[in-house]
């Protein structure tokens, strides 16, 4: 007999299946998948746990192997960045997707046997790192609007200097 993911309280949400038989998605509240997608379309929010479901081998969508079940991490990963429109919602699904696929190249690397293999898994690895890291930076610029913000946390004016302090911009209005 298999135990079904149980319900996460902070989630609302109980996942269970097998690849053969499919996957049961039972929620709390009827908005449950929306607002863990952070949106108010119920198709976009159904699309995109299917998506989740899609990146993921079948012993990691299975109630057969409990320890292997990255079900709900994918879907509580794309919860836990807050989406805030429909760009963020997919990077969301693809940067948790990324992170499982990095996780599954670093037990291979971790169990590989031979040079020609840890070769193969460390640059796997190090490819998903890298595209993980692209798709922070992109997540960052676009809820910043591509805008850079430099905070500076102490400033030393040395006898005879002058410090300002707000916006500086050089070359502009100047005839």
């Amino acid at each position: 007999m298999t135990t079904p993911t149980k319900t996460n309280n902070r989630l609302g949400v109980t996942l269970t299946g097998t690849p053969e038989s499919g996957q049961q998605v039972t929620v709390e509240r009827e908005d449950t998948l929306r607002k863990l997608f952070g949106t108010n379309i119920p198709e976009v929010a159904e699309g995109l746990l299917r998506h989740c479901f899609k990146v993921l081998k079948g012993d990691e969508i299975t109630d057969e192997l409990s320890g292997n079940d990255e079900r709900m991490f994918i879907v509580a990963a794309v919860a836990e960045i807050k989406p805030r429109d429909g760009v963020e919602r997919m990077l969301a699904v693809q940067m948790a997707a990324t992170h499982v696929a990095m996780v599954r190249a670093g037990r291979r690397m971790a169990h590989a046997e031979n040079l020609a293999q840890v070769q193969a898994h460390t640059n796997g690895y190090t490819k998903l790192a890298r595209t993980y890291t692209a798709q922070m930076e992109a997540l960052r610029k676009h809820r910043n609007g591509g805008k850079q913000t430099v905070t500076v946390q102490h400033v030393t004016v040395e006898g005879g200097g002058q410090a300002i302090v707000g916006n500086v911009q050089t070359g502009e209005g100047r005839t």
